[in-house]
């Protein structure tokens, strides 16, 4: 005989902010994915930052604001070092709940989902929560700046060690990312779930008009390429300078290059280079852009230029699938698994790699159309993040049914 099982009410963190570039707009794609009536879990939204509010609002989004201030968030983090059930259950008789964990059981939340990396993972001291991770980037390329510095590594370390274990499930973005998450953490594989990137819902879903005055908007005299990224040394904006130099100097090619994208401490090296390489007048730097111009400027691109470090996935390369636009790609274990043969490879030790591509995408038609029919084909495939968060639910709720 089959009992009827609990609904779960599922409380779904969106703990990013838009600066956060693609951080933010994964969370939001899976948010409105996962927005779906159904017999195995409610989603109740919350967020950590009041922004998020009317943002999230116009995407029919309801959310939830967890206001906690920074000498309680200091509490948490040290109260989440008491590990004694003695002292715990003294705190919990005098002081109370935890305020961040009190938001949630307030709201009679059975489990929790983050939908991205989270400290406040490790605050909760009741409820049974779901870890997003990303990538490991912070071990797969622990030599740059926003890695190391002022002991990034090791806090990141020890988050997300103390995280994954405890976590009743994780969701991945790749066969890489699994991997890694199993053997650099000895977690057990049957709790880690493969949830590939999407591309932005606001360019999967963009209807705006074409704009044919996008290059006088920005000022732009040339054809150009385009790369949508914050401004870390990872993102590696420096090989594309140097690739546009060899195009310059050594193949009498002119392009323009179009930087989207915000400063997280690497603009001013970036731009006392291209001045420094003479290309002051080739390089455009447009700060954060809004939806209907970076549609424009991606339609209207060569390609999209992508020579990161970081992955072993990343959204601009489906935005650009998405919107029948070429793509290079860093040639990197993971990276060139998520393009497949639907973008050129960059070598990254050597930027003229770079400008041959670019120069062939100039010169052969067939090979631009080629690409971009092999892009739409590799964007064509499953969202399957309604699909995993029920079955992750589905499970829990056949064990809470033993205490609940």
């Amino acid at each position: 005989m089959n009992y009827p099982k609990k609904k779960i009410r599922l409380a779904v963190i969106f703990d990013q902010l838009l600066k956060t570039g693609g951080g933010y707009q994964q969370a939001l794609n899976v948010s409105i994915n996962i927005n779906k009536s159904n017999d195995i879990y409610e989603p109740i939204y919350f967020t950590t930052y009041s922004q998020n509010i009317s943002i999230l609002k116009e995407y029919g989004l309801e959310v939830i604001h967890i206001k906690i201030s920074k000498i309680n968030r200091a509490w948490l983090k040290l109260r989440s070092y008491i590990y004694s059930e003695f002292f715990l259950k003294i705190i919990q008789k005098f002081i109370g709940f935890n305020k961040f964990e009190k938001y949630l059981l307030d709201k009679n939340i059975d489990l929790v989902y983050f939908l991205s990396p989270s400290n406040w993972s490790n605050y909760l001291e009741n409820l049974n929560f779901i870890i997003t991770i990303w990538d490991l980037c912070h071990r797969d390329e622990l030599e740059f700046p926003e890695v190391y510095k002022n002991r990034i590594f090791e806090r990141r370390e020890v988050s997300i060690e103390k995280s994954l274990k405890k976590a009743v499930a994780i969701i991945a973005d790749s066969e890489l990312g699994r991997s890694n998450i199993v053997n650099r953490y000895m977690v057990d594989k049957s709790r880690v779930y493969i949830a590939p990137f999407l591309p932005s819902f606001n360019i999967s879903n963009s209807n705006f008009v074409i704009n044919k005055y996008i290059k006088e908007k920005f000022h732009i005299s040339r054809d150009y390429i385009f790369y949508p990224a914050q401004f870390w040394a990872h993102k590696n904006h420096i090989y594309i300078l140097q690739g546009i130099k060899i195009l310059k100097d050594k193949y009498n090619t002119n392009i323009d290059v179009v930087f989207a994208g915000g400063d997280a401490g690497n603009l001013e090296h970036v731009k006392k280079t291209s001045e420094e390489l003479n290309l002051s007048k080739q390089v455009h730097f447009l700060g954060f852009i809004n939806n209907e111009d970076l549609v424009n400027l991606y339609k209207q691109s060569i390609a999209l230029v992508m020579p990161t470090f970081f992955g072993p996935t990343n959204i601009p390369p489906l935005e650009a699938f998405a919107l029948g636009v070429p793509v290079l790609y860093s040639d990197l274990p993971g990276l060139r698994d998520q393009v497949g043969d639907a973008a050129l490879l960059l070598n990254l030790d050597n930027p003229e790699s770079m400008a041959t591509h670019l120069l062939s995408l100039l010169n052969d038609k067939n090979l631009r159309k080629n690409l971009i029919d092999l892009g739409k084909k590799r964007i064509n495939i499953n969202n399957n993040y309604f699909e995993i968060v029920s079955l992750i639910c589905s499970k829990f709720q056949i064990k809470m049914q033993t205490w609940k």
